[in-house]
């Protein structure tokens, strides 16, 4: 949620001590000299026979995104609920929940106020911030994604598709731009606006060099077009200013999740699986 910290992770997944010491000499000295001498007093048997190793294999998290030039992460406590699109090469660690998929159209789906409000009431609260905490099995396993049965249409989808790239593409951009810009800043200035908070001096320079007005426009359009996507424009655009207009809202979206996530688990009992990771 903060700004790359740009160091370099050694990963020797899939080689023996012996085929890193043949391959990579000065690697295995590397860790010899400062990863061994912790990993042989380690508690667990898989870290202290296997030190040369980065944490766990992951062999399961590795095969799925195994030949995807990117995919969706998120963090797994966070004050805002952000997911992005990260380079293949990114290593994801303990506090990451990778998604593996290079599709935009989940990119979309998952970024909307549809799901981050699914999440929070899905999810747990951790920290002296009481922070959301993302759990994959409880917020992204047994959320509901739109599909034909709901409104979803080839067109729909591609919109969906250009607002998640221009989203992450936008995001990414002003972080470059300007060192200073971190995701966690530019969505607190994001709910104030949404709200109708005035902004204080940081929150206007953060504004001005995140373009956040910008930002919001994405997440607008967005949210209609999932909304769209679900058959439910009804519910029209989120009352952010009205906190009782917004719970009703919510709970109504809530409602209607519920039943869908019903639905389809009825489908699945009968042999129907209209969302299946390779």
């Amino acid at each position: 949620m903060a700004t790359s910290r740009d160091v370099l992770v050694i990963d020797a997944f899939g080689m023996s001590a012996e085929h890193l010491r043949e391959r990579f000499p000065a690697v295995f000295q590397w860790l010899v000299e400062r990863v061994k001498p912790e990993r042989d007093s380690n508690n667990r048997a898989s870290y202290r026979n296997n030190w040369w190793f980065h944490g766990e294999p992951r062999k399961v998290m590795r095969g799925q995104l195994s030949g995807l030039p990117r995919y969706i992460a998120t963090v797994e406590t966070a004050k805002h609920r952000v997911f992005q699109f990260l380079d293949a090469a990114v290593l994801p660690d303990n506090m990451l929940v990778a998604i593996a998929t290079n599709d935009s159209i989940h990119l979309g789906v998952l970024s909307s106020q549809v799901h981050v409000e699914w999440a929070l009431a899905a999810g747990g609260r951790l920290g002296v911030g009481n922070d959301p905490r993302y759990n994959k099995s409880r917020c992204f396993e047994t959320f509901p994604f739109p599909h034909d049965d709901t409104g979803l249409t080839p067109a729909l989808t591609e919109r969906i598709r250009q607002l998640a790239e221009q989203l992450d593409a936008h995001r990414k951009a002003r972080q470059a731009a300007h060192e200073s810009v971190t995701l966690t800043g530019l969505y607190n200035v994001l709910d104030k606006l949404r709200r109708g908070e005035p902004l204080n001096a940081k929150d206007k320079a953060l504004h001005e060099q995140g373009l956040v007005s910008v930002l919001q426009s994405l997440h607008d359009e967005l949210d209609a077009a999932v909304l769209q996507a679900y058959g439910w424009s009804d519910l029209g655009a989120v009352p952010w200013a009205d906190e009782a207009a917004r719970a009703a809202w919510t709970e109504t979206l809530l409602e209607r999740l519920v039943a869908l996530n019903a639905k389809r688990a009825a489908e699945e009992a009968a042999g129907t699986v209209r969302w299946l990771r390779p």
